[in-house]
């Protein structure tokens, strides 16, 4: 008998254990299937594997294997619902229920996108299939064990297991077909191409002369029609990242570039701040405890009113009150806002800081090709890695603590059936905010663009005023902008039509979804089951459970979108200068103030050069002049010593100092420039004047502006000296501008002086008293002048004439015109220019003819190079006949 009994209990608890085997792996099987999904499909997207395109025949037939499988779960679902309106006793077992609607969820959503998919990345379904076969294997056998003894109605649900295990069988072995198929093909990467984009005409984007990756230039579409579908702005620098993501193999290495950032944004040296993100953590815990104990001590409240107690519940009401005001922004919310605005306004202070010198910092190359708005912008959203880390660590990182804790949460308030409409119905939320949004992207990018293009147009007209009032196109701007308007109008509509049919779609689901919780709720309530207070509970936890969810939904496009907008702000941090100091440099040393060049040669492109073999001496307070046609390479000479640019070959030394040698800083302290067409701030006349020397007093200010001859001038203005001068001085005439510009550098008081076309601008009686003034500046000191207007340079020391980069002629003017060379031919040209002009009109006009005809927009670039009038012709024009004519009559007389 006792061996009867022993015998019994162990087939007892043998079928105990296999019961409990069976339960845990129906927990297991549809969230381990879902976690190797998005686990394998997230690492082949991070590590940017090849999607592949399927064959369609063999496509078709993994879809109706897996969609056999989905029916075979919907099968069973159908029969425990038949069976507990047939028989009001029976329950089935929950852990049963739970594992078939989780695997129709599951393999459901599976099957739609292997459906919907034109190309894919196969290892996450093959793998997917393979933990399917060992769950569908285990639980067949464990089934069939049990079957016998433990029910003989699991019949049908053994059946269905037996058809799932073949069906699975058959998923595995044409997975592992389409696996060898697939193997070697080529891919489109179409799972870098949601985020990322394509490339720009098909083509990837040019390295910039510095080095960088084509930072600034960003093309856009010369012909769009308002009728096109509009072109992403972001194309190129998507592009890039695109370009970047594949150099570094994947998104890892990806977001490493980022941690240039991370000095910056971890104040490691800054316990306020420090401080303040310790409390932010702090606030991430105490939410997530005060998300529960809130509701919950409402449903304690409820409870003792409902169980017929006629006392106060003082105590609960207190820790309810307490919850509440902690939980509030008059509790820990100022609390957190304070330490969140001190962390944010740290790190962005920090980056912006960084990002503004590196900018100054970049050689002349970037800023002369550099598109200025997108420098600014990439400056401007240098707060964007802040909205990113908080998106990251403060948003999405709460929200799945949340999730976590609600499905945990909610099945100790009722069930797990609880949990599984909650949880179903928050995926299925997510999924439609992610579908609405790719659906609604196109119209939101072309609401974007035409907002942008409606600020363009704006700027433009108004920037432009002189422009419409010269030609009275007032109504056809008013037109334009107002065409731009509507337009924008027009895209919003469309856009907001389907972002609002998406939120509506989504708040249908929450209705339904809180409906059906609230009716189990009240169904286990009813039955006596739970207490009254888990439903108010319910009911004031759901906003907190719910409202994650959107976070979830639309998080991953503000991520892709902030990690646009911090690539801009990378790739400039990314971008060298392509004139920096050696590693060691020293500081420049000036005594003698003798500057040589040695064989310089130098191109902007190397496919043309500018400068060829270039070689003089400027011996220690000699004036050097250069003269020749536009084109020929006398201002590249000028920023060449400056070091704007570095020599292609040979060097240029300052009292035997390679300027390559010395640093940038001393080399310009050393040097004063004032430039053909000066640009002041937007400041007062001495702010302007004292930027020069900013240690300068009021007097040494005035004493310049006497010597450049302007002083008069600027005290017949009603603010004297305290005249703003307007953005880049558009306020001052030209030669008032240039006279300005001269102050400066006289208040500077330079080892070395460069003037390019110094005194274009100016009439004669002031040119002679600015050129007695440059008289006393080049007392001692190097001068290099560059002039077209010859009459200024003639008491120079030596005359360099420059064609085509090379100094064809050298020598003061008397030998120049000794020689009856180019300088001769130049000098004749200006003097005969004069007299012609003086006795026939028709002279007149063909001189105001090939003025025009020379006055083409050039680039820094094309600075250099030959003009060419309007039919594309060489002008072969040096005399200066661009420059202002006017004051070749009136000047003093020649030689």
């Amino acid at each position: 008998m006792a061996f009867i009994m022993d015998s019994q209990l162990g087939a007892l608890r043998s079928e105990a254990a296999t019961l409990a085997a069976i339960s845990i792996l129906n927990y297991m099987h549809a969230p381990a299937m879902g976690f190797s999904y998005i686990a394998a499909l997230t690492f082949a997207f991070c590590t940017l594997q090849k999607s592949k395109p399927l064959d369609s025949k063999r496509k078709r037939v993994t879809v109706s294997l897996l969609s056999v499988l989905v029916l075979s779960y919907v099968a069973q679902a159908l029969y425990y619902l038949v069976r507990v309106f047939a028989d009001d006793s029976w329950t089935a077992p929950q852990h049963t229920v739970i594992h078939v609607l989780s695997s129709i969820l599951v393999l459901g959503f599976i099957d739609i996108s292997l459906y919907k998919a034109d190309s894919l990345v196969w290892h996450p379904y093959f793998g997917t299939f393979l933990f399917n076969f060992f769950f569908e294997t285990t639980l067949c056998a464990l089934n069939a064990v049990s079957h016998s003894s433990h029910d003989r109605l699991n019949g049908v649900p053994f059946i269905l297991n037996a058809i799932r295990l073949a069906v699975t069988l058959g998923l595995v072995v044409d997975g592992f077909l389409i696996l060898i198929q697939t193997r070697g093909e080529k891919g489109t990467d179409e799972e870098g191409q949601s985020l990322l984009g394509k490339p720009v005409n098909g083509t990837a984007t040019a390295p910039t002369a510095n080095g960088g990756d084509g930072y600034g230039t960003i093309a856009q579409d010369p012909a769009s029609d308002e009728e096109e579908e509009p072109e992403d702005r972001d194309k190129e620098i998507k592009e890039q990242q695109r370009k970047r993501l594949e150099e570094q193999g994947g998104w890892f290495g990806y977001i490493k570039g980022f941690a240039i950032f991370l000095p910056y944004l971890w104040p490691k040296d800054d316990w306020r701040i420090m401080a303040c993100l310790a409390i932010r953590c702090l606030d991430v815990v105490q939410g997530r405890i005060l998300n529960l104990l809130t509701p919950r001590q409402v449903g304690i409240i409820t409870d003792h009113l409902t169980n017929g107690s006629h006392t106060m519940p003082w105590k609960d009401i207190g820790l309810w009150t307490l919850y509440s005001w902690l939980g509030s922004f008059a509790g820990f919310g100022i609390i957190n806002s304070l330490a969140s605005t001190f962390v944010q306004n740290y790190s962005y202070k920090r980056i912006c800081d960084l990002a503004f010198n590196h900018v100054m910092n970049l050689s002349m190359d970037f800023h002369s090709n550099k598109d200025s708005g997108e420098v600014l912008k990439s400056v401007d959203q240098a707060e964007s890695l802040n909205s990113l880390i908080e998106l990251v660590l403060f948003d999405v990182c709460p929200v799945l603590l949340d999730l976590v804790v609600a499905m945990w949460y909610v099945t100790h308030l009722f069930d797990m059936y609880m949990a599984f409409i909650v949880l179903s119905m928050g995926l299925a939320y997510v999924w439609l905010g992610i579908s609405f949004t790719s659906w609604t992207q196109p119209k939101r990018r072309s609401y974007v663009e035409k907002s942008r293009t409606e600020n363009k147009t704006v700027y433009e007209s108004i920037s432009n005023w002189q422009t419409v009032a010269y030609f009275n196109r007032g109504p056809f701007e008013r037109d334009r902008y107002k065409s731009a308007v509507q337009n924008t109008i027009t895209a919003q509509y469309a856009y907001m039509f389907r972002s609002y049919g998406g939120h509506a779609v989504q708040d249908v689901l929450m209705t339904f979804g809180f409906a059906g919780c609230c009716v189990l709720a009240i169904s286990q309530i009813v039955s006596g089951h739970k207490p009254i207070g888990n439903l108010i509970t319910l009911i004031m936890y759901w906003d907190t459970m719910m409202s994650p969810l959107w976070t979830m939904a639309y998080s991953y496009r503000h991520i892709a979108s902030t990690l646009i907008d911090a690539e801009r702000l990378l790739q400039l941090l990314n971008t060298k200068p392509s004139v920096a100091d050696t590693e060691k440099p020293k500081d420049l040393i000036i005594k003698d103030c003798k500057v040589e060049y040695n064989h310089v040669g130098f191109a902007y492109d190397e496919r043309k050069p500018v400068l060829k073999d270039v070689s003089f001496v400027a011996e220690p307070g000699q004036t050097i002049a250069f003269v020749g046609e536009t084109g020929g390479g006398k201002s590249t000479m000028l920023k060449l010593l400056f070091r704007f640019y570095d020599v292609t070959s040979g060097s240029i030394m300052i009292d035997g100092q390679d300027l390559r040698s010395v640093t940038q800083s001393s080399l310009r302290d050393a040097l004063g420039v004032v430039p053909q067409d000066p640009a002041l701030f937007n400041q007062t006349i001495r702010e302007n004047v004292r930027y020069a020397r900013l240690d300068a007093t009021d007097a040494e200010i005035e004493e310049a502006c006497k010597a450049a001859a302007v002083h008069d001038k600027i005290m017949t203005f009603p603010d004297g000296y305290k005249s703003k001068v307007g953005e880049r001085g558009v306020k001052l005439s030209g030669g008032e501008l240039q006279r300005v510009a001269i102050a400066r550098v006289l208040l500077k008081n330079p080892k070395i002086v460069m003037l390019d076309e110094a005194t274009s601008a100016v009439d004669s009686s002031t040119e002679a008293q600015i050129q007695e003034a440059f008289k006393r500046l080049s007392s001692g000191r190097t001068t290099f002048v560059v002039a077209h207007r010859l009459s200024t340079i003639v008491e120079a020391d030596l005359i360099l004439v420059v064609d085509h980069g090379e100094i064809i002629e050298r020598g003061s003017h008397n030998e120049l015109l000794s020689l009856g060379g180019k300088y001769t031919e130049l000098w004749t040209k200006q003097t005969a220019g004069v007299q012609s002009k003086a006795n026939s009109t028709d002279d007149h006009d063909k001189d105001a003819t090939m003025a025009t005809e020379l006055l083409i927009d050039i680039t820094p670039e094309e600075e250099e190079e030959e003009e060419v009038d309007v039919l594309g012709k060489s002008t072969g024009r040096g005399d200066g006949s661009d420059r202002d004519e006017s004051s070749v009559v009136q000047r003093k007389p020649l030689g």
